[in-house]
């Protein structure tokens, strides 16, 4: 890889990790900005430079980012990989600021993926796509609470709209306790309310998709196996799953607004077969991206080509694999592997946070911590 290009990563929790680990594996040379330094991925042997933030917030993180370029100087081309939620927003809405000093995958559709990281903004574009959607109203207030939900049914699942909000999902069953959540978070307002779809983890699809000016360079379909909270939120186990009809919806929700960069698509099989869209996440890898760079497919190494205007390969020796959160799930793996008598879970190679032999510090540190957490505990 040419020395005039390098990548910064924002964020080296476990998933920024397994990002810059991707990335190095391929000779990019990687930096990072993180916020804590207590966190095991800034032990990384993967990152060249690590430089610190006061926090991740839109006032302390642009002009941070600024100032790393100044000392970037040398590279001609530094690529811009935010990891969350948040970090996409506040990058998507500086564009201005940030574009005449980093390349950014999505520089060019940002409008489009800042819109779809709105819950609110989903029900109209998955309609326009004849792609299935719960029923859903909008919060904005405590008022009229029961005229609101009157065509609702119950149970119904709470999502705010904005990202990296105070609550992921909550399911309410009633109209009072409907009431008191919307009380309870208020501050988050607005805040999207759905028709709960019935079915647990096993029935919660996605689909990693890298594209490019709109044109699907490499799909592939997976399946969670466990979340927390569970049917509802952050996978712990995830699998490499083929589905045709998954693959496919998620190509179709997103073809009218020729996206580039990483894209996930999620959707839900309801007990009669159907499946309905639960969300989108754009401009930047999934948490569980560990599960597919272990199964052959870098997609982080295709958005830093993408960003460089460069064309992005498509991997076709692909092992089946199947991902462990052994953070915040740490016996998983044992569990999963006691229950079904082997050492490779439904015939699958087992990939983890933090884990390579290659980097094994973060790993040691994130295990001594998990000890101390379970000591204190006891």
């Amino acid at each position: 890889m040419s020395n005039t290009s390098a990548v910064l990563v924002i964020g080296l929790c476990s998933h920024g990790l397994a990002v810059t680990r991707a990335l190095a594996k391929e000779g990019v040379t990687v930096f990072a900005v993180e916020q804590n330094n207590a966190l095991p991925g800034v032990i990384t042997n993967s990152v060249s430079q690590l430089f610190s933030v006061d926090s991740f917030s839109a006032t302390d993180l642009v002009p941070a980012l600024l100032q790393i370029r100044q000392q970037l100087k040398k590279w001609d081309k530094v690529v811009l990989m935010p990891t969350n939620d948040n970090h996409v927003k506040i990058v998507g809405e500086a564009l201005e600021k940030l574009l005449p000093n980093y390349l950014l995958s999505w520089s060019a559709c940002a409008t489009h993926i800042l819109n779809l990281q709105k819950k609110d903004f989903l029900e109209s574009a998955a309609r326009e796509q004849q792609v299935n959607y719960p029923k859903s109203v909008v919060f904005n207030s405590l008022s009229n609470i029961d005229d609101v939900v009157s065509t609702m049914q119950f149970p119904m699942i709470l999502k705010p709209v904005k990202p990296m909000s105070s609550f992921k999902t909550i399911i309410v069953q009633t109209v009072k306790d409907l009431a008191t959540q919307l009380e309870t978070y208020q501050h988050d307002f607005p805040i999207v309310g759905q028709e709960f779809i019935a079915g647990g983890d096993n029935t919660l699809f996605f689909a990693e998709m890298l594209l490019d000016n709109g044109t699907v360079v490499q799909n592939l379909t997976g399946r969670k196996v466990a979340s927390h909270p569970p049917a509802q939120g952050q996978a712990t186990i995830a699998e490499i799953h083929a589905n045709e009809s998954v693959a496919m919806l998620a190509e179709k929700f997103i073809a009218p607004y020729k996206l580039s960069g990483p894209v996930a698509v999620e959707f839900k099989m309801a007990p009669d077969g159907s499946f309905w869209l639960i969300e989108p996440t754009v401009g930047r890898t999934e948490f569980l991206v560990e599960l597919i760079i272990s199964a052959g497919y870098n997609q982080p190494y295709q958005e830093f080509l993408i960003a460089l205007g460069m064309p992005a390969p498509c991997y076709t020796n692909l092992t089946s694999t199947i991902w462990f959160d052994c953070e915040r799930a740490p016996l998983s793996f044992v569990k999963t592997c006691w229950d079904q008598k082997t050492l490779r879970p439904f015939g699958k190679k087992p990939a983890f946070t933090y884990f390579a032999l290659s980097d094994l510090r973060p790993f040691l540190k994130a295990s001594l911590s998990l000890l101390k957490r379970v000591m204190f505990k006891s």
